[in-house]
């Protein structure tokens, strides 16, 4: 098991869990049967989840501060080392109709990144001679991976890239230092709501590729859109289960003019189930 993830995890916790050694993901929900997420399925375990077992894994995620991650909080989640990121939920604080604060948290949700240098072999046609590219899939199945790998590659291929990491999920970036290798010429913004950084990131930056996960809503795409006009490329990840139906979507059917690459993953993790590249140069 990931030392970084024992070390979060009480050790009746880790007794539950430590049979299990490509742990995804764990869900801790107060009262309730611990969960675990691995790439070979979902298991619901004989541990019953208490508070102390939730105060305990924020305890040690926060350095016993949580009032020092109040800004990661707002934000729904907490940044731990070894590239695990803590999703919150519990009762939420308005001030003036915006979220100040999570309180009462009751159930957590901790996601370990995977660092995995192979690619299916559909993928390096993109890479070889790269343009624009949309990876679609549903949840679970590995497009932040891939997109993680194929960030590095292009890194080291000598492309100047800026990833845009708001949810510190491509990174894992802890206290300035990058946990999970994306590339000797990669940048990162992180933890910064991603339609404040595309106009940035052209003017300042000056990228190549910018590097995004999971694109949501009209001002992102139009962001894409923008940032593509000034001449740099992009990658990114969204959800989806059919690339036609994707682009159907009246929110997301202006990326049809700039994307010429799509990789649609289905079936099982890492799986590559319809790619459509546009890879002539």
């Amino acid at each position: 098991m990931n030392q970084s993830l024992k070390k979060l995890l009480r050790n009746e916790m880790v007794i539950a869990t430590e049979k299990f050694s490509d742990i995804s993901e764990i869900r801790v929900r107060c009262d309730k049967n611990l969960v675990v997420y691995t790439f070979g399925g979902r298991y619901v375990l004989d541990y019953i989840a208490r508070r102390e077992d939730i105060d305990y894994i924020l305890k040690i995620a926060t350095s016993r501060s949580l009032y020092a991650f109040e800004e990661s909080v707002k934000s729904g989640f907490i940044s731990f080392e070894g590239g695990i990121r803590i999703g919150l939920a519990g009762e939420a604080v308005l001030d003036n109709g915006k979220l100040r604060v999570i309180k009462n948290i009751n159930a957590i949700v901790i996601r370990v990144a995977k660092s995995v240098q192979t690619l299916p072999i559909e993928v390096f046609p993109i890479i070889d001679n790269f343009d624009n590219t949309l990876i679609l899939s549903p949840p679970f199945l590995g497009k932040t991976t891939i997109l993680r790998e194929m960030t590095r590659r292009l890194s080291n291929k000598g492309n100047d890239i800026l990833v845009i990491d708001e949810r510190n999920e491509l990174s894992a970036t802890i206290s300035g230092v990058q946990n999970l290798d994306l590339g000797a010429n990669t940048d990162v913004m992180v933890g910064v709501p991603k339609v404040n950084c595309y106009e940035g990131a052209v003017r300042t930056m000056s990228p190549d590729i910018i590097v995004t996960d999971e694109i949501f809503g009209e001002k992102e795409v139009d962001c894409i859109i923008d940032a593509v006009r000034s001449g740099i490329k992009i990658m990114a990840t969204a959800h989806g289960d059919n690339i036609d139906k994707f682009l159907k979507n009246k929110v997301y059917s202006p990326l049809k003019d700039i994307v010429s690459n799509y990789l649609l993953l289905g079936d099982s993790v890492g799986k590559v189930k319809e790619v459509r590249c546009n890879c002539s140069g």
